[in-house]
């Protein structure tokens, strides 16, 4: 899922979501998305979902990967990994098949893990 730019910008992503940017919505598609702003609104995505560091959601993520730097507040759901960096902090429940926890984030909600 490490598919950022060494920079750890994300810059690969076809749609991002800028510093500056607040969207109220939903998000759908097929592409990575990289949330460097504010998302009030659900996000499916057929991809992996970047949280900036600057990033918050506000409802719930569902992607193949999810990797959270920012904040995130509903519920996140990946069919294959949620990684949560030292700088993540969630407010919400979890299903996913793998999860990695950087130590330093901050976590308060469930976990549901799916076997492979």
């Amino acid at each position: 899922m490490n598919r950022k730019s060494s920079d750890g910008s994300g810059s690969h992503c076809e749609c991002v979501v800028g510093i500056d940017t607040k969207f109220t919505g939903n998000l759908t598609g097929s592409e990575d998305i990289l949330i460097n702003g504010e998302v009030d609104g659900d996000i499916d995505i057929q991809a992996s979902v970047y949280v900036g560091e600057k990033g918050k959601v506000t409802g719930k993520i569902t992607a193949t990967d999810v990797m959270v730097e920012g904040k995130v507040e509903g519920f996140l759901k990946a069919t294959n990994k949620i990684q949560l960096a030292a700088t993540a902090n969630i407010a919400a429940d979890m299903e996913c098949r793998n999860l990695e926890v950087a130590d330093g984030a901050f976590f308060e909600g469930k976990v549901n893990m799916e076997s492979a």
